[in-house]
Formats: C-alpha cells, sequence, structure tokens
C-alpha cells in the first residue's frame, strides 16, 4: 500500500531525510521574521460590490482615494480649542508633514472654520492630514511620518488615527500576542505530552515537531503575501493551529509507534505500520482540515480569504513534517523514544524507599475507557438523548446572532489609534469623519436650474431616511441677504455667474464647492449619520438609503457604512455555498478512508452540533458581554464579522480529526473480528488517552489566544477551546458510541457500486501491522490461507 511503501522508504533514508527538513525549517526562519510587515489590517471589502466602484470612482474622478491621517489635539479644561493659539499649536506641529511630499496639505478649523473639527466641550480639536499614498501604503510608511509631526507643548496631547496608525498598532498587538500565547501554551503543552507519554523524549517529539513546522508556514505566508492580500491576523491563526495540529498530528503517531514496539515489532516494522495507519489517518485529517478552510477561498474579502490560504498553508507544514521529519527520527531514536521515563523514574524512587512496584499490564479490553465505552453502548439512548438536548440549549444564542466590521475599537485600551479613533467618535459630532458617500448622476450640466432641482429633490428624500441626520454637498447654501436656503434657480445663477461679478472669496469657495463635490454629470453628495458605521444599525440604513429612488437620477453608495454592509451581504450570499463544499468534500474525504455512507453522514451532524454549541457560546459571551469581567473585554454588542465562518471551517476540520484517529482504529478492530461493541470499545480505548491528550493540548493552546486583548483574536480562541473541549469529550465519547451502537453493522453499510468504489481504491482498508505478510498479529486470527492476512468480516450488511 502506498502508506506502508512511504514509511518503508522514510525509515530507509531517515538521517538525510530528517537533515533536509531541518534545513528547510531553519532556512524558513528568516523569510518568517519578516512576515508582519507583508501583512495588512484590511480586507473586509467586497471588491465587486457597489461601495467598492464607488471607492473607485472617487479615487480616480474626485481624487479622494488617497490616504489620511487624523491628528487629534486635546487640551486641558481650561483650553479653547477655537483660540489662535491652540490653532496655531496644531499649524506648527503640522508644519513639515504638511510641506513633504508624502502629504497634499492639512484641513482642519482654521482652514474651514467649521466647528465639526472643535470637540462638543471645545477643549480639543482635529486636523486632517491628506495624504498622497494609500491608506494601506501609509501604514508602512508611519515611522516617517511621525518624524515629520512635532509634538505640541505639554499641555496639549497628540495622538494619530487612521488606517496607517491602526494597522501600526494592530500589527504590534498581535506580535505581542503571538509571543504571549506561544509562552503561556508551550509549558502547559509539555505538562500534558509528559503526563500522556510518560516519556521526556516521547513528549519533545511533538513539540520539536511543531517548532519546525511553524516558521516553515509562517515563510509560506510571507511568499503568498507577496502576490496577494493577506490579514494581519492570519499569523495569530498559523500559529495557532499550526501548533495545535503539529502537536496533535506528532501524538497520534508517536502514540502508534511505541505501541508497535511494544507489541513486538523492529523499528522498521514500527516505522512503516505507523505511517500505514496513524500516516494515513494524519494526511486525510489534514485534506479534511484544509478542505474546511478552503472553503474561505470563495469569499470575495481578501480577509476571509487569506484565512483560508494561511490555515491550507498550516495544514500542509504540518502534515509534511509529520510524513517526514516525525517518522525519521522515530526511526533513528527506536526504543531510545521510551528514554527518560517518567514511570521508570517514579518506580527508581519506590524501589529506594523500599515500596513494591506493581508489574504494569496492559489490556485495552479493560481500560477505563473501553468500561466508558461499554457503559454508553449498554444504555445508548440514556446517552444519546440529554446529550443532543444539551447541545442544541447551547447553541440556542447563536439564533440571534448580530455581526458588525472590526474597527479601532476592538484593540485593547491604551493603544494610540484605539484611544484617539474612540476619542473622535464620542466627544466629536458623530458621523464626520466617517460620512455615507453618495454619488448622483443626471443627463447634462448637473448645475442646470433643472438638474439642479432634480438633484436636491434627491438630497431631500435621503435625509428623510431613518437614521440620517444631515445631508452636505454643493446645493446646501443659504442666501447671505435672507438666511434662507437658496433655491435652485438661485443656484444655478451663482454657479453660473462670471468670475468677475462675484467677489474673489466667493468665487474660490464656489470652485473649492465644485471641485469637491461635482465631476461632468456626477454629484457628489455626503449624508451624515451619528449612528457607528460599523455597528449592524450604521450598516442598516444602506439599504434605505439604497432604496431612494428619483426621477433622472441614477445613484451609487459608498462609504465606511456602505463597505461594512456590502461585505455582511457578500458574506451571506457566500456561506452556504463555502458551508456546502466543506460538508460535501468533507463527507467524500471520510467515504474514502472508510467505505461508508453512514460514517460521513454521522459525522456532520454530530460535527455540526459541537460547533453549534461553540457558536451560541460565542454569541453569549462576546455579543452579550457575558464573562467580559472574568475574561478582561468590553463587548462592542456584536459579534466580529466573518469569525463565525472562520472558526466554522476550522472546527470541522478539527473535528474530523478526531473522527478520522478514532474510526480508523475501530475500523481495524471491527475488520479483525466483526463485533461492533467489542471494536467499538477497542478503538476508545486505544484512542481515547491520546484524543484526550490531544484536545487537552488543543484547549491550552487556544485558551492562550483567549488571553489576547484584541476581541477578534479573543473571541476565537475562546469560541474554539469551547468547541474542541466538547467535541473530545460529548461528542467522541458518549455520542460516537452510542450512535454507532444504534446503528450496528448498518455504521459500514455503502451501496454496492460506491462499495465496490471504496474497495478498489483501497483507502478503507485498514493498514495495520495484521495486514503485513511477514506473520500473523497477535491480536487476531489469520485465515489460514498462510498469507499472514487477517480474516474479514463477511459483507452482509456492509454492501448492498
Amino acid at each position: 500500500m502506498l502508506f506502508s511503501r512511504w514509511g518503508a522508504f522514510v525509515y530507509r533514508f531517515r538521517k538525510p531525510i530528517a537533515l533536509v527538513t531541518i534545513v528547510l525549517a531553519v532556512g524558513s526562519a528568516s523569510l518568517a521574521a519578516r512576515v508582519t510587515d507583508s501583512l495588512v489590517s484590511g480586507g473586509w471589502t467586497d471588491p465587486h460590490s457597489e461601495s467598492a466602484a464607488v471607492a473607485t470612482r472617487l479615487a480616480d474622478e474626485f481624487g479622494a482615494g488617497r490616504g489620511s491621517i487624523v491628528a487629534l489635539f486635546e487640551g486641558d479644561d481650561t483650553t479653547d480649542a477655537r483660540s489662535e493659539a491652540f490653532q496655531q499649536q496644531i499649524s506648527t506641529s503640522l508644519t513639515r508633514l504638511a510641506s513633504d511630499p508624502i502629504a497634499d496639505g492639512v484641513i482642519g478649523f482654521a482652514q474651514t472654520q467649521d466647528d465639526r473639527f472643535i470637540s462638543t466641550d471645545g477643549h480639543s480639536a482635529y486636523a486632517v492630514a491628506r495624504l498622497t499614498i494609500t491608506d494601506e501604503a501609509s501604514s508602512n510608511e508611519m515611522p516617517t511620518i511621525r518624524a515629520l509631526i512635532d509634538k505640541p507643548p505639554t499641555t496639549t496631547k497628540l495622538s494619530l488615527a487612521g488606517v496607517g496608525p491602526f494597522t501600526e498598532d494592530q500589527a504590534h498587538q498581535s506580535e505581542k500576542e503571538l509571543v504571549q500565547a506561544e509562552i503561556v501554551s508551550g509549558p502547559f503543552a509539555l505538562v500534558i505530552l509528559l503526563a500522556v507519554f510518560a516519556s521526556v523524549v516521547a513528549a519533545g517529539l511533538p513539540l520539536l515537531v511543531a517548532g519546525l513546522a511553524i516558521p516553515t508556514t509562517l515563510a509560506g505566508v510571507f511568499l503568498v503575501a507577496q502576490t496577494t492580500e493577506l490579514s494581519i491576523y492570519v499569523q495569530n491563526v498559523a500559529t495557532m493551529l499550526g501548533l495545535a495540529l503539529a502537536i496533535d498530528y506528532s501524538l497520534f503517531m508517536v502514540s502508534r509507534f511505541r505501541e508497535e514496539l511494544r507489541r513486538g515489532r523492529t523499528v522498521a516494522q514500527a516505522v512503516e505500520t505507523t505511517v500505514a495507519t496513524s500516516g494515513k489517518a494524519v494526511a486525510f485529517s489534514g485534506l479534511a482540515v484544509a478542505i474546511g478552510l478552503s472553503g474561505l477561498l470563495l469569499f470575495q474579502p481578501a480577509a476571509l480569504r487569506s484565512f483560508g490560504i494561511g490555515g491550507s498553508i498550516v495544514v500542509a507544514s504540518s502534515v509534511f513534517y509529520a510524513l517526514t521529519f516525525l517518522p525519521a527520527v522515530l526511526g533513528m531514536l527506536g526504543h531510545r523514544v521510551n528514554a527518560l521515563s517518567l514511570s521508570g523514574l517514579f518506580d527508581a524512587i519506590r524501589r529506594r524507599l523500599g515500596r513494591p512496584v506493581a508489574a504494569r499490564v496492559s489490556d485495552p479490553s479493560r481500560s477505563r475507557w473501553a468500561q466508558v465505552a461499554r457503559a454508553v453502548m449498554a444504555r445508548p439512548l440514556a446517552f444519546l438523548i440529554p446529550s443532543v438536548l444539551f447541545l442544541l440549549l447551547a447553541g440556542a444564542p447563536f439564533l440571534r446572532l448580530s455581526q458588525g466590521i472590526p474597527n479601532a475599537s476592538t484593540l485593547p485600551e491604551g493603544l494610540e489609534s484605539r484611544d484617539a479613533a474612540v476619542t473622535l467618535s464620542t466627544d466629536f459630532a458623530k458621523g464626520e469623519t466617517s460620512p455615507i458617500a453618495i454619488l448622483a448622476t443626471v443627463s447634462g450640466e448637473p448645475l442646470s436650474g433643472a438638474n439642479i432641482a432634480t438633484l436636491m429633490g434627491f438630497a431631500a428624500a435621503v435625509d428623510a431616511v431613518d437614521g440620517i441626520d444631515r445631508i452636505e454637498g454643493p446645493f446646501a447654501l443659504t442666501d447671505p441677504a435672507t438666511g434662507a436656503a437658496m433655491t435652485p434657480e438661485q443656484l444655478a445663477a451663482f454657479y453660473a455667474a462670471p468670475a468677475d461679478k462675484l467677489p474673489p472669496a466667493l468665487v474660490a469657495a464656489r470652485d473649492q464647492l465644485k471641485d469637491a463635490y461635482v465631476r461632468k454629470s456626477t454629484v457628489r453628495i455626503d449624508a451624515i449619520s451619528s449612528l457607528d458605521p460599523v455597528s449592524p444599525a450604521g450598516g442598516a440604513v444602506i439599504p434605505r438609503v439604497r432604496a431612494v429612488e428619483t426621477a433622472g437620477v441614477t445613484s451609487q453608495v459608498g462609504g465606511l457604512a456602505a463597505e461594512g454592509n456590502d461585505f455582511m451581504v457578500s458574506q451571506a450570499n457566500t456561506v452556504p455555498y463555502a458551508v456546502l463544499v466543506t460538508l460535501v468534500a468533507s463527507g467524500l474525504i471520510l467515504f474514502l478512508l472508510f467505505g461508508s455512507v453512514v460514517i460521513p453522514l454521522k459525522a456532520i451532524v454530530m460535527t455540526l452540533l459541537s460547533i453549534s454549541a461553540s457558536f451560541g457560546a460565542l454569541v453569549w459571551i462576546f455579543q452579550d458581554g457575558n464573562l467580559s469581567n472574568v475574561l478582561g473585554f468590553t463587548s462592542p454588542g456584536f459579534t466580529v464579522a466573518g469569525n463565525p465562518i472562520i472558526m466554522f471551517s476550522i472546527l470541522f476540520g478539527l473535528s474530523m480529526d478526531y473522527e478520522v484517529l478514532l474510526l480508523s482504529r475501530v475500523q481495524e478492530a471491527y475488520r479483525r473480528t466483526g463485533d461492533n461493541t467489542a471494536s467499538v470499545a477497542e478503538g476508545l480505548s486505544r484512542t481515547a488517552g491520546v484524543i484526550t491528550g490531544a484536545a487537552l493540548i488543543m484547549v491550552v493552546v487556544f485558551s492562550a489566544f483567549a488571553l489576547a486583548e484584541s476581541i477578534t483574536i479573543k473571541s476565537i480562541g475562546v469560541g474554539m477551546a469551547i468547541a474542541v473541549f466538547v467535541d473530545a469529550t460529548i461528542i467522541r465519547v458518549l455520542l460516537v458510541p452510542a450512535t454507532m451502537r444504534l446503528m450496528g453493522r448498518w455504521n459500514w453499510w455503502a451501496p454496492g457500486p460506491l462499495g465496490r468504489l471504496a474497495d478498489r481504491l483501497g483507502f478503507s482498508h485498514a493498514e495495520d501491522a495484521a495486514d503485513r505478510t511477514d506473520g500473523a498479529d497477535e491480536d487476531g486470527p489469520t485465515d489460514g490461507a498462510g498469507d499472514g492476512r487477517v480474516s474479514r468480516p463477511a459483507p452482509g450488511l456492509a454492501r448492498s
């Protein structure tokens, strides 16, 4: 078989294979160190959406697509932000930046006398520095930009907001949380591995594999980021998954290798069998995880796609080292894999103290896990019904899911960009820095009397939309003689008047209005809303604005709120396809591996129950704000958009991981004995300890990321820790034995043509030591034909 031959190959060339893989990981470290600078904070925009089209038009037609930096100047309780002295401080501080080629001037109260730049208490002010580069590019130029800004007097606090400062802070926070998670999770993972293996050498191998897989993964992320946009959070998810998967896969394989040695196999046979059984399970479970993540590639926003790309690289790296470096090292270690045994140390201590040392007899059929499996299968409905009801109840909060786009408020307090953004949203007139941009197009000259009347009617209809406070544009002018709003005829006359008929100041103001709002037959109209543009309520305004129709006007709606709404719509439209791809592909993999159509269907249903419980917890904790004091966060009032589908893609694959490991051993036993109940008990007894250890490690790794101060990462960490815990306990220990007992031999059923296809492909054949041609396995009888192959149960219900 393929995996058996690969195991033999790796053992034969174990030293060069180990050396090459180590060199690859070490060489990847230099690229991994540069990954943060290649990632971006954005990517939450659907490039094919209406808001994206508006952003492109604003850049191409209005010259408004370049970036900006908001400089916030906060005075004390005695400060008058409108005073000439305070405004001079702002001007002095920003003079060098305004005159540098990287900027295109500064706009604030001094230039406009507009109170929007002044805080409601009158003690603070902000100015906007327009850049000649994009917002994304500004994030890499923040050191240069900061160097061009002079600090104001000590009585004034200066802080910067905008995409550039936000990206800079986000990158620093991401790196800090990565280091924190690694420091916290590493020692705990080692303790769990020591408890599982009772050997220092064996426990160290999974951590060593993780140490090779993670830099290789980050190097791959760096290379991909040179050609496509990847989110800054990819490195967090890559490290989180890299630790979990590399340790998981290594745990499975090291456990099987030690088991084969105990059964009297030679080192070569143990390596070959380990790769043929656990190695095959690792390859298929890795494929399941990768396919689960590949569903994210269907999404248009780059942030979601980047998680699928980064996650797939993680899986590839983890499987690669698990199938190359690890079996090569196991082949070199041989029986020394059990060196520095903790049980031997404890036995020596007992002998030193004069106490007897009991002989250890390993009998899986009498293990604690086998007893649990038999207890569950003795009364399957008594365990099945309460477990299902509990999972459904735990998932109920997910029914009230409300999603919002992550912004600076999701970062922890104390970060400059976050605090400045919060101050701008709370202490200044709301909505001024993030208006809803509407491009209204008419036929002919937009500043003619008829078209002005039409556009003013359209603007009035938008102004009447619930959630819109006021409208800004080229027509919101008043008659200086009467103070009343100018009529369409007056506005047409004003814009058509020769320059020499108007005062120079009025001509300059008119030209400024036309330059800001009018291009050919299109007029830009800004709708101001006091609602947070990234909140669900702020995004809900957009469909109402887009529903406004006026004869003779075609419009497009953009801005931050529109981008958020379009992201949510794009996500909602794509989620069914992403979920369907994940379910179908995962089911197909399980069918190929086990040759059954029942196993995949059952696995999918149980995994959905497990994930729904974690989603319910996600909403209950982070959207509703429960346990916020314990976990140290402030709820934004919504669930971070994208997190549920990201978690679904990752968790579905991880759940298949445990399913493959457990059922592989159950199938091995069933093919040997034909006894469904005994096979389930044996499979659970042989894998439950490993699965529990792997799950505990995953819970530790994910919980370490739950210590993150960023709500985006914290919520993913908490949700995934809960999901893994539920999956490894309720699902694997209770639901799997109960359902397999109820299904009996139907567990392995497949329609005739599909069954024959699975047999022909051969992936579902148990490739344990009993399948070898060098003798019979001591755990089961041979078929008497002298080929050493274990007798198989009669097909019965397995094929029809």
